[in-house]
């Protein structure tokens, strides 16, 4: 998850933020996770406005990319601005295509923002040599109050060094239409138990004329979210980290049926024809909310999510479902926030991050952009959507953990979105896919 997708990807989606070839990796290496000295005091909770003063510079890659963040981004920075009236900020929009390589040369050339953005698991895993650990800063109040440690944390754990500070919560799911449902004689509070239930809805609605699936997958993006909803109907978060870690082979037969669900969507012929040639930004989701098709998958938040659909369809008539028979729920934040070893206000951009992730922070973030808010003590508003306290009510009753997709790095996930494109329509074995994304998990697990 994004979603933004969130990510726009959103939801990020989230593993195909970066294109970017193996090189620019680096995660054990000194040029790319090196760092500065440190400067300032580590004083953990939240700082006295009066001790605190300067300049800081805030890379974001979602700033300038997403219409509702951007809007939101200087409403939160005159909040953070009215609280800490000493501290400027500078907020750096930064191109989503180009981030990780600005990262690297950040890094490597021990120069840049005071306050980072990572769009992902995987960037704080990269980088980690290059970024602050934060506990001496974080207090057991928001360690307790915040979810998604995991994800700024070697291993994956909630506790140990924490190398960012998570912001708001994300992931994928399917979307339908309960007044298409309605039609072809689907029940509106459909919760499918089985991928063949899921099938078998499909294969009513084409029956009674409606269109059952609609995306986009030009660019690959869908099958790899296809991929991560399916595995943890098959498989555990322990294997989970265990492919990320290189260690679980993509050509395993555990891995090897996450594949399968959306084979067997297409072999019932639920998708559009033109699905390979459409984009699921921005022309793709819109199909769904202009009610041409009566599923789709989609994020949590910020695009391609609840409040689009709703705007465009009526709350009334957005459903939701997760994966059928999931051992457990995905859920990532939508970023993190990180303070590099270089960076030159430390104390300022602690503030900052402090900030944005208080209730007040995450509260405005929520009402201004839909981003679920992941501390406990955050409430939704009373006129919050259903499908907004739906997923919040997921995310908490759990358990949950972060999307594969999200743990995959992003140079395998982006080999997986070109090969899955292939086999889908007939043009390479399901064993050549697997070989060839297994081919790049070991040149960057190397």
């Amino acid at each position: 998850m994004s979603t933004r997708l969130k990510r726009i990807c959103a939801l990020a989606l989230v593993g195909a933020i970066a294109l970017f070839a193996v090189a620019c990796g680096g995660s054990n290496d000194d040029n790319g996770g090196g760092g500065g000295g440190s400067s300032g005091s580590s004083t953990a909770g939240t700082p006295d406005p009066a001790d605190v003063s300067g300049k800081i510079v805030v890379w974001d890659v979602f700033y300038r990319s997403f219409p509702s963040y951007t809007r939101a981004v200087p409403e939160l920075d005159a909040a953070f601005k009215k609280k800490y009236p000493n501290v400027t900020v500078e907020h750096v929009a930064q191109p989503f295509a180009e981030y990780q390589a600005l990262q690297q040369a950040a890094f490597t050339g021990r120069e840049g923002p005071d306050v980072m953005m990572m769009p992902n698991a995987g960037g704080i895993r990269q980088f980690q040599k290059g970024l602050e650990e934060l506990n001496d800063r974080i207090t057991p109040e928001m360690q307790e109050q915040l979810t998604g440690w995991d994800a700024v944390t070697p291993g994956y754990r909630t506790e140990g060094p924490h190398y960012g500070v998570p912001i708001a919560q994300t992931d994928f799911m399917f979307y339908f239409n309960k007044r298409l449902f309605r039609r072809a004689g689907l029940p509106t509070d459909f919760e499918p138990r089985t991928w063949e239930d899921l099938r078998d809805a499909g294969l009513k609605l084409k029956a009674a004329g409606i269109q059952p699936f609609t995306g986009g997958n030009k660019e690959g993006y869908e099958s790899q979210w296809w991929w991560h909803m399916a595995w943890p109907t098959y498989n555990t978060q322990e294997q989970a980290v265990a492919l990320a870690d290189g260690e679980l082979p993509f050509t395993d037969p555990a891995v090897a049926q996450t594949f399968e669900p959306e084979m067997m969507m297409q072999r019932a012929g639920l998708f559009e024809r033109d699905r390979f040639t459409t984009p699921f930004f921005n022309d793709g989701w819109m199909r769904f909310a202009d009610g041409k098709a009566a599923m789709i998958l989609g994020g949590s938040t910020n695009t391609a999510y609840w409040g689009d659909f709703n705007r465009a369809l009526g709350e009334e008539n957005v459903g939701m479902f997760l994966p059928p028979g999931s051992k457990y729920i995905s859920m990532n934040p939508e970023w993190s926030w990180s303070i590099p070893k270089f960076a030159e206000n430390k104390d300022a951009a602690w503030a900052y991050i402090d900030f944005m992730a208080s209730r007040e922070g995450l509260e405005m973030l929520f009402e201004m952009t839909g981003e679920l808010p992941n501390r406990k003590d955050a409430e939704l508003p009373a006129d919050a959507p259903s499908q907004a306290r739906q997923i919040r009510d997921w995310y908490r009753d759990g358990p949950t953990f972060l999307a594969t997709d999200v743990l995959t790095p992003s140079q395998v996930t982006q080999t997986m979105n070109t090969e899955a494109k292939e086999w889908l329509q007939g043009r390479k074995s399901k064993e050549e896919m697997l070989e060839s994304i297994q081919a790049t998990s070991e040149q960057v697990n190397r």
